[in-house]
């Protein structure tokens, strides 16, 4: 099912297998240590709607999909500490940003200037030796 959280939708999210990895496959301690989060689209726009007005902070919908779960789970247990991480920018999801608070996602200036640059593009063969002579010949 299509979400505005998009890398959530896979049906193998390859996250799951780094973390079966850092708990050696033993699924036990993964259930005593991690929990999951279940976030609606209606959910994460109102995340990102509260957060910008209250703080100025623009989420994107991964960030505010962590950020939802991460409340929920402070109010259940309210000593623990709370972190949340996110690596992507509002400006990839414009329109779903655009519809929670009513704003232009603002682009910043590095990727301004890329995206006014020529895009180029080199057909290679899909293997490693094909990539790795493109690569030792370019540098």
């Amino acid at each position: 099912m299509a979400t505005l959280s998009n890398a959530m939708d896979v049906g193998d999210p390859s996250n799951f297998s780094r973390i079966l990895e850092l708990f050696s496959h033993e699924h036990p301690v993964i259930q005593q240590l991690l929990s999951g989060y279940s976030v609606t689209d209606a959910d994460t726009t109102a995340t990102i709607r509260r957060v910008h007005e209250q703080t100025g902070y623009l989420l994107d919908p991964h960030g505010a999909v962590a950020y939802f779960a991460l409340e929920d789970y402070l109010r259940q247990q309210p000593r623990q500490p709370g972190i949340f991480l996110e690596t992507a920018h509002p400006v990839k999801f414009p329109d779903a940003v655009e519809q929670a608070t009513g704003h232009t996602v603002p682009i910043p200036a590095a990727l301004h200037e890329l995206l006014s640059r020529q895009k180029h593009s080199i057909l290679l063969e899909p293997t490693y030796e094909a990539l790795r002579a493109y690569l030792l010949e370019t540098t």
